[in-house]
């Protein structure tokens, strides 16, 4: 018979006559609904990095896993700058994989091969398994969804140049996520090894490295594992359930019989014998004991084969015969999953488990480690590492990255994102990252990572790592709406919008038609026809419809909506308001008891002295980043000795003061922008300035609201004489007596717009901006206040991204 040491001899120079392929690999899904026979249809994208490309294939290693129905591929991204055994080439691809699963119970996918690239921390052969729950949740009723992650899967850093990489690690569902080791008594990795000179933050999911005393490559085995945030119960279709507690509780003790390793190695007495273990073993476990090893006594089906005639069990899969020894009872394979703990038992088990390889060369020293000398330096526009895109199906997203070296010549920018992402050069260290969603993607967050490298001489540097999410979200629509006294006006643009058309598109009442006159779509109704729902609060009566896409103009039921168009218009009960806005007529006239016809003017000048103002035709206005802006509002009214008082200003992306993405600038009569200069005070005219920003979020426009208070000048009981107002101290009480008129009118607000950043380049941008020019048209002693969104149905959770000023010495 042949001897074991014989086997493992040819194995070794199976693997010897293989090395050298792999630098990396990770994998994320999401749930995308559910078939007509009933079963989950998820999405897998299994990203992988080779010396060339490859297609990637996940066998099902536990649970009930379903079948592929669905599968493409293609290449993301490749460099000749590699370090494998046979090419220096390496090529990261993405394979996107639906299967169809009945059932909501977890199970494992799993991918293994021969081998690393060359590594200095002798990584071996490779190993990826992911974890998938698709349990519904119960904080928000829906499947549980992964991580999205990504990296490069070749980063290189010079060896005298610490450097901190943070790593993307993005839940959808809000949860905690960990990024640790992987451990190998988990069959999580191969070699699992940690590489001294680098130090993990689990929590932070940042890799810092200081110091490695030997170039070349290490090879990196990540788990990414998400956490709920508070205790959280998963609901599976077979009737049981799991109940997870929030990572910051601490690990408890766990229950008795409990081992250290994952459910899906934990043996009881019910099992048949072949599937009972003492430990938990990888396949690769086997031939890594000594070569004086007593062969298996259950030998594996291809030795079986030559030497005896007894097939080996059917129970069992073909990978399982390598994970017997002589001394040991066989390894269990990964079984079909059960429920480990009892419903509503306490959990501290993650909800996913994902692998994040990925290949860290060492390079030789630099000359400087200074960013900008050799190493590039990111300079606008390029995003910051974290920020948040705003994308819609079927348009294109574009991503400008620009780097700068004295020292050396930036000749790439290194991609790792979704499918079909491409990059363009469009100058000497510029680039532009495009890639247009599909319908499919809708509701969905995708991680973007890149890198810039320079060359100088024979030495390549690559500037730090940058990582955005790319949330395909609600389609925004250039719209109009009129109110009057009778009817709502509803105008939207169709150039800009994609889908829209009158016939497949209805109001509440699919009895009310719509109209086009080829450039708009068109819809005027009386207040009370076409669905249109009524409100009343303390102050206003509202007036509520919607314009949504069908599927079938004759269908009464949709499946689902890609536009809805939500609009109102308000009408105040009290008062008798003219109120005019449009985005470049920026006059408000108000009509209040006490204070007669007032009317407010705000402008933008071009320089301090406030002698020439910006003409209206030649907006939006431009700035150079830093550029102070210099804007004035002012008040008329039929009672003299007044003053105004500005008591907020918020920048916003649209053309909307109480949208939730803003920054603020002035509240409660306070600065929080440090670059605010007031040139006025206690005067009917407001004069202030500040230095222009730019948008975090890669919206390239702004607009500037303010609220503002007319009171009568020199008069310390009004609200324009307590000036700025700190929230968080409780103001004094004071005694209110009836006065016989007033002294100040309420709050109005005035707006401006929109203001962009100059740019050497001018991107190709279409505009998404949802434009609202709003028109407010005084009938019946009513005043109409009209309001319009455009959204695609697919609500998502959006993140508060911020403004935030941005320094000259950023450029």
């Amino acid at each position: 018979m042949m001897s074991l040491a014989v086997v493992l001899n040819l194995l070794f120079l199976v693997s010897i006559a293989s090395a050298g392929h792999h630098y990396g690999g990770s994998v994320t899904f999401s749930p995308k609904g559910t078939n007509a026979d009933g079963s989950m249809r998820v999405e897998f994208r299994f990203k992988r990095t080779y010396d060339w490309c490859d297609y990637s294939w996940w066998y099902c290693s536990s649970g009930n896993c379903g079948y592929e129905s669905r599968s493409e591929y293609g290449q993301i991204d490749s460099s000749t700058n590699g370090r494998s055994a046979y090419y220096n080439n390496w090529c990261q691809s993405e394979t996107v994989v639906t299967r169809n699963i009945h059932g909501n119970t977890p199970f494992d996918l799993r991918d293994y091969s021969c081998c690393w690239v060359p590594t200095v921390n002798n990584v071996g052969s490779w190993f990826l398994q992911t974890h998938v729950d698709l349990g519904i949740r119960s904080d928000t009723n829906q499947p549980n969804r992964s991580p999205v992650t990504t990296t490069l899967q070749l980063l290189r850093v010079p060896q005298n140049c610490p450097r901190k990489y943070h790593l993307i690690a993005y839940d959808p569902d809000g949860d905690q996520v960990r990024c640790r080791y992987g451990a190998q008594q988990q069959v999580e990795c191969a070699t699992c090894d940690q590489p001294s000179g680098f130090h993990l933050d689990q929590l932070a999911c940042t890799l810092d490295y200081s110091y490695a005393s030997t170039t070349g490559v290490y090879g990196f085995e990540l788990i990414v594992e998400d956490f709920p945030r508070k205790h959280t119960t998963l609901a599976y279709t077979d009737g049981s359930s799991s109940y997870r507690c929030a990572l910051n509780g601490g690990r408890h003790s766990r229950s008795v019989g409990a081992t250290a390793y994952p459910w899906y190695y934990q043996s009881t007495t019910t099992v048949p014998w072949w599937q009972q273990t003492t430990s938990p073993s990888p396949w690769w476990w086997w031939y890594q004991q000594q070569a004086s090893t007593i062969a298996p006594t259950t030998p594996a089906w291809w030795w079986q084969q030559q030497y005896t005639t007894v097939a080996p069990p059917t129970q069992a899969q073909w990978w399982w015969w390598l994970q017997t020894t002589a001394t040991t009872t066989p390894t269990q394979p990964p079984q079909v999953y059960t429920t480990s703990v009892a419903s509503h038992q306490r959990s501290y088990e993650p909800f996913s488990k994902l692998p994040l390889q990925f290949s860290f060369l060492i390079d030789s020293a630099a000359p400087s480690c200074t960013e900008g000398h050799y190493i590039p330096h990111f300079v606008s526009p390029t995003p910051r590492n974290g920020d948040e895109i705003q994308a819609t199906p079927l348009r294109e997203v574009e991503i400008r990255v620009k780097a700068v070296a004295a020292y050396a010549t930036v000749t790439d920018v290194i991609i790792s994102g979704p499918l079909n992402i491409t990059k363009h050069a469009l100058s000497t260290g510029e680039f532009a990252i495009r890639w247009t969603p599909t319908r499919n993607d809708l509701g969905d967050h995708f991680p973007v990572c890149f890198i810039a490298e320079s060359v100088s001489g024979s030495s390549v540097y690559q500037s730090e790592m940058r990582c955005v999410i790319i949330t395909v979200g609600r389609q925004t629509v250039d719209a109009h709406v009129i109110c009057s006294a009778t009817n709502m006006v509803v105008e939207i643009e169709q150039q800009h919008s994609v889908g829209l058309h009158k016939d497949y598109l209805r109001l509440n009442d699919p009895a009310c038609t719509l109209d086009s006159n080829g450039t708009h779509v068109l819809a005027n109704f009386s207040l009370n026809a076409c669905g249109t729902m009524i409100e009343e609060d303390e102050e206003y009566i509202i007036f509520k419809n919607e314009i949504f896409s069908t599927d079938d103009p004759s269908s009464i039921i949709t499946r689902k909506h890609e536009v809805e168009i939500a609009f109102s218009c308000r009408y105040e009960k009290k008062n008798n308001i003219s109120l005019e806005f449009t985005a470049r007529r920026h006059i408000t006239t108000i009509t209040e008891k006490g204070f007669g016809t007032l009317t407010y003017r705000f402008g933008l000048f071009k320089t301090a002295n406030y002698i020439t103002e910006i003409d209206v035709i030649a907006y939006p206005a431009e700035y150079e980043l830093g550029e102070m802006i210099y804007l004035q509002i002012e008040s008329q009214s039929t009672i003299n000795n007044t003053e105004l008082f500005v008591e907020s200003c918020v920048a916003t992306p649209y053309n909307d003061a109480s949208t939730q993405t803003s920054y603020t600038i002035i509240q409660n009569g306070c600065i929080l922008d440090e670059t605010v200069e007031f040139y006025t005070s206690h005067q009917p005219m407001v004069r202030f300035g500040m230095q222009a920003f730019q948008f975090i979020g890669m919206h390239d426009q702004v607009f500037i609201s303010c609220s503002v208070i007319l009171c009568e000048a020199n008069n310390p009981s009004t609200r324009c004489s307590q000036g700025c107002i700190d929230t968080t101290i409780a103001p004094p009480s004071h005694h209110h007596h009836r006065r016989e008129a007033p002294i100040q009118t309420g709050s109005h607000l005035v707006s401006q717009g929109p203001l962009r950043l100059k740019r050497s380049i001018e991107p190709e941008v279409s505009s998404t901006v949802l434009n609202l020019n709003l028109a407010f048209i005084a009938g019946c002693l009513l005043a109409a206040v009209g309001m319009v969104c455009g959204v695609l149905i697919y609500r998502t959770k959006r993140s508060n991204v911020k403004y935030q000023p941005l320094k000259s010495d950023d450029i």
